[in-house]
């Protein structure tokens, strides 16, 4: 019980370390204080000095030199205190000192040389006031409160200069409000302190939540290649991750949109630039995220390759207006490739690579509802049962690849060259629409099939019956299939390579 006390009355029950976390805003809010207490006993004691020297009231006039001694220290701590209190903690601590002291000091002149046949008033008020001014530990100016009251029982027992008559009063008054001023005091700096503790736990909480949070968008900022935070009613933002290649875009712009399109403008692939713009237009932005949480779009970069765009809506509710955005791009060359890869796989005859049926028949369909005239052909190897009955399907199957290169080497990258299934092929050549051009494709074919060599069967020679037929604005897949089919057929027909245009 005793040690508590003593804790109480010595260190407010604060301890030390937290006590160093919060020295520096007790220091700045006691200065503050130390400046307005000490100009408002200047000015109390201005007033009653004025009030002594110019009147004739009893009490007052008697004390004007004590107030006086109070004005001119209370002038020399405020003046200190605005030069000095900044450069340390221990100057700080001595004018506080000063200050109280200085209290007490006019205290005791007004008990001792002003009025020392009234009773102690002044010194009484500032035993029990003084203690709470300031927020620090309690210990020093309880020990001053206490030295203070000793001083005042030494020199009232040792001197003459107050009447024996009122001892009895005076030293239970000091007594009684120096003790309650030292628990008031300790109570006061205690809650005082305290409040700056919470306040400094308070801080630290929310920053390390701030600091959580700016890891958390780190942590997602690692996937993107940009990512921004963006108010878009102030035009303001904050870069939350960023590249070189931003930073010089960007330059000395400060607004949101402005920094936006030179980034796009600079990183975007031309092709791409116009519909980038377009997507990146804040001013249609709170439209364009009504009622969506988020909008994309992907586009080629010039330093990254493929990158997907995307805007985030940062609100509390559906019904809210989108204000805030965080803006992103990401990275999105890998998934590209995937779905490449999953895509050539699905449309692609996996013993040839050439388009299969589904995907061909597809690409084809899509030539043809989009109008662009050209010629189909249809054609399958000549005896090809024969070549697998005698040779084997292993060489059937080298056959097969042969015509597949063949193909590949006699037509455009735009022609659409497919394997139906077995030994049957297609190919549809756009905007050859004249059986002139025609002929000199499908010859052109023939020819580079000539030096079509199978290993082990140096004089075997590939041969096809092949026929084609014209599609123009309106043709039908299905139409045209059913004539290059019977075209084949005429082919056929006659020996050795050869082809069949139908005339209708």
């Amino acid at each position: 019980m005793v040690s508590k006390i003593k804790d109480f009355l010595v260190n407010a029950q604060i301890d030390s370390k937290e006590m160093k976390n919060v020295q520096d805003v007790i220091d700045r809010r006691n200065s503050l204080a130390l400046r307005s207490l000490s100009f408002l006993a200047m000015v109390g004691f201005f007033t009653a000095t004025i009030t002594g020297l110019t009147s004739n009231i009893d009490g007052v006039t008697q004390k004007t030199a004590g107030y006086f001694v109070g004005l001119v220290l209370s002038f020399i701590v405020y003046v200190l205190n605005n030069i000095f209190s900044s450069k340390s903690h221990k100057i700080l601590l001595a004018l506080l000192c000063a200050f109280e002291a200085s209290l007490y000091a006019t205290g005791m002149f007004l008990t001792f040389v002003s009025t020392p046949n009234q009773l102690t008033i002044t010194l009484v008020a500032f035993l029990l006031v003084v203690p709470q001014f300031f927020a620090e530990r309690p210990l020093r100016i309880n020990l001053l409160t206490v030295f203070t009251g000793i001083v005042f029982i030494a020199i009232y027992s040792l001197t003459d200069l107050k009447p024996d008559s009122i001892r009895k009063q005076e030293f239970m008054n000091i007594g009684i409000f120096a003790a309650m001023g030292i628990v008031l005091g300790s109570y006061v700096k205690k809650a005082l302190v305290e409040r700056f503790i919470f306040e400094y736990r308070e801080q630290q909480a929310n920053g390390q939540e701030r600091q959580a949070q700016l890891q958390q968008w780190k942590s997602m900022a690692d996937i993107y290649v940009s990512m921004v935070q963006a108010d878009i009613d102030n035009d303001s933002y904050f870069m939350v991750r960023s590249n070189e290649y931003i930073q010089t875009a960007i330059g000395g712009c400060q607004g949101f949109q402005e920094s936006l399109n030179k980034v796009m403008n600079a990183t975007t692939a031309p092709e791409y630039l116009n519909e980038v713009l377009k997507f990146v237009d804040v001013s249609s932005l709170k439209e364009r995220l009504k009622n969506k949480r988020t909008i994309t779009h992907e586009f080629m970069g010039v330093n990254f390759g493929w990158c997907r765009a995307r805007f985030i809506a940062v609100r509390n509710s559906e019904e809210e207006e989108v204000r805030r955005v965080i803006y992103v791009v990401e990275n999105i060359n890998e998934q590209k490739s995937r779905e490449a890869k999953l895509t050539t796989m699905a449309e692609t005859d996996s013993m040839t690579g050439l388009y299969n049926r589904l995907a061909g028949t597809a690409k084809i369909k899509s030539r043809l509802y989009e109008g662009r005239d050209g010629m189909l052909c249809l054609f399958d190897i000549d005896k090809f049962k024969s070549v697998n009955d005698t040779f084997g399907h292993q060489t059937g199957d080298e056959v097969i690849l042969a015509v597949a290169d063949a193909l590949r080497k006699a037509f455009r990258d735009n022609d659409v060259l497919m394997r139906l299934g077995g030994d049957e092929f297609m190919v549809y050549t756009p905007s050859v629409n004249t059986e002139e051009l025609g002929a000199k494709v499908i010859q052109r074919f023939f020819d580079v099939l000539d030096q079509a060599k199978i290993a082990d069967h140096e004089d075997y020679r590939i041969s096809v019956s092949l026929g084609a037929t014209f599609a123009t604005k309106g043709s039908l897949f299905e139409k045209l299939y059913e004539e290059a089919d019977v075209c084949t057929y005429e082919s056929k027909k006659i020996a050795g390579k050869s082809f069949t245009f139908h005339r209708g």
